[in-house]
């Protein structure tokens, strides 16, 4: 891991930056002494796909249909039909 003084960091800030972007880790020290770490973002991963709900409900009930749909038989226990 590299090391910049604070003061190398205030003039070389594009540089530094520049390193760090491509992986690169970077310590910031003051007097000698470490006061903070640079590190590189982690890149995001895909985000995993939808379920296909349809599928599973056809996989769990097979071809039986709920009679009302839930979506009514809510509205009917609510009263605001």
């Amino acid at each position: 891991m590299r090391s910049f003084s604070v003061r190398e960091l205030q003039q070389n800030i594009k540089q530094v930056m520049d390193r760090v972007e491509h992986g690169e880790s970077v310590q910031v020290t003051r007097r000698r002494r470490p006061v903070a770490r640079i590190v590189p973002v982690a890149r995001p991963t895909a985000a995993e796909p939808w379920p296909d709900l349809d599928a599973r409900a056809r996989e769990a009930l097979g071809s039986r249909v709920i009679d009302p749909p839930a979506s009514q038989q809510l509205l009917d226990d609510r009263g605001t039909t």
